[in-house]
């Protein structure tokens, strides 16, 4: 920058009221804020989304389960084959035994399958749903469940409520008809993820209970495993080594989709790149700005023009007037989108649907990377729309400028 440029900038910003006020500049800044700030929010709140899903996936869930290959239940000694095998790999978290099956929970008016879950609990530690339990207690006791929120509320019922299930089996079948299988059970704690499906109908017992629900001895359904995060996205690999250090008889499979998470981040960007058309059409009204100066400053170029200045240097002095206002509006456009999806979380009149979105409750998260990410996309955006009617200047003649005046 010469002294040239720098001498009729700094007379701009002493002085900007002029161009500030101009109907086309306040309806550019006002077009650029209101763009920057809707790409931003978009992006907090997917961001969010992302995030907290990815959390609930990540911590409810195992993230690998190992079962026998044929279908059938573990015994003991399988299971301590598992945990012999599987407790000297280093990406391994942890190791947990446990049975899984399906009942119906019913009251007087609902019906609803649930998932019974009942763990081999780990001696002097916390269960490792501890972190999810809202409510009450997150151990039980034989005669004791924790159970979902959403199954709670449904049901109406609280802690030291009665919850009845009903697990009917064909291979019990007397003369009075099947056996119903009903037992009831004692909530003594309630449960909560965010995970709109296991919230809905999740069900943890004790082994005894689950046992006797089943009708059977010392048998496991499944080995739980779980993994350090920094091996969790190497779950399908890791997967297929521990088939081939277990052997044919068992099977290992992932239960965390990587795919989705995969899918969501897609998603976003994809997001990102449609709301960057607001920007676009925002720039519409920088063109216009900048066409408005250049018709309003036909004095001043013609000045500058007949005392040598050059094309660039005019076009920059313009361009540098336009481009400071843009980027002060794209930084406000961005606090704006700040508050607005801080706003769109806070609001009580909309909720996610979980059976559609998984979870229930809107997020946001400000990251860092995407807030310069859209800076100088926003950025690189208004400087092309600047530069473009700008090059109108290199076909003024100064005798035009002065006929005209």
């Amino acid at each position: 920058m010469n002294s040239t440029e720098r001498f009729f900038i700094s007379r701009y910003l002493h002085a900007p009221k002029r161009n500030l006020f101009r109907f086309s500049f306040i309806f550019m800044i006002l077009g650029i804020v209101l763009s920057v700030g809707i790409l931003s929010a978009g992006l907090n709140l997917f961001e969010g989304y992302e995030r907290a899903l990815k959390s609930v996936l990540l911590d409810s869930f195992a993230h690998l389960k190992v079962e026998r290959s044929n279908g059938m239940y573990m015994q003991a000694e399988v299971v301590a084959r598992v945990e012999s095998v599987l407790g000297t790999q280093k990406e391994i978290s942890s190791l947990t035994p446990g049975i899984g099956f399906n009942v119906m929970a019913v009251d007087e008016d609902n019906t609803r399958g649930c998932i019974f879950n009942a763990y081999e609990p780990a001696q002097g530690k916390d269960p490792l749903y501890h972190k999810y339990v809202v409510k009450g207690s997150s151990h039980v006791e034989e005669g004791q469940v924790v159970i979902g929120q959403y199954l709670a509320d449904d049901y109406r019922l609280t802690v030291g409520d009665s919850l009845r299930v009903l697990y009917p089996q064909l291979n019990r079948i007397t003369p009075m008809g099947i056996y119903s299988g009903e037992h009831f059970l004692q909530v003594v704690g309630i449960y909560r993820s965010g995970f709109y499906e296991y919230d809905r109908g999740l069900i943890i017992g004790t082994l005894t209970d689950a046992r006797n629900i089943l009708f059977t001895n010392d048998l496991y359904s499944s080995v739980e495993v779980r993994l350090k995060s920094n091996s969790i996205e190497d779950v399908s690999k890791l997967a297929y080594q521990y088939s081939l250090l277990l052997g044919p008889e068992l099977a290992v499979y992932p239960t965390v989709s990587t795919s989705l998470l995969q899918t969501i981040t897609m998603q976003k960007w994809l997001i990102f790149i449609v709301f960057c058309f607001l920007v676009l059409i925002a720039g519409i009204n920088v063109i216009s700005a900048v066409i408005t100066m250049i018709y309003d400053k036909q004095n001043e170029i013609a000045v500058l023009k007949t005392l040598g200045a050059s094309n660039a240097t005019i076009r920059k002095v313009i361009n540098y007037q336009i481009y400071f206002v843009c980027l002060a509006a794209i930084i406000i456009g961005q606090a704006f989108g700040a508050l607005l999806s801080w706003f769109v979380v806070k609001q009580g009149f909309y909720h996610l649907k979980g059976e559609v979105y998984f979870i229930d409750k809107l997020e946001h998260y400000i990251s860092g990377f995407n807030l310069l990410v859209v800076f100088l996309v926003a950025a690189a955006l208004t400087a092309i729309c600047v530069w473009i009617p700008s090059r109108r200047i290199n076909k003024l003649q100064i005798i035009d400028l002065l006929r005209n005046q």
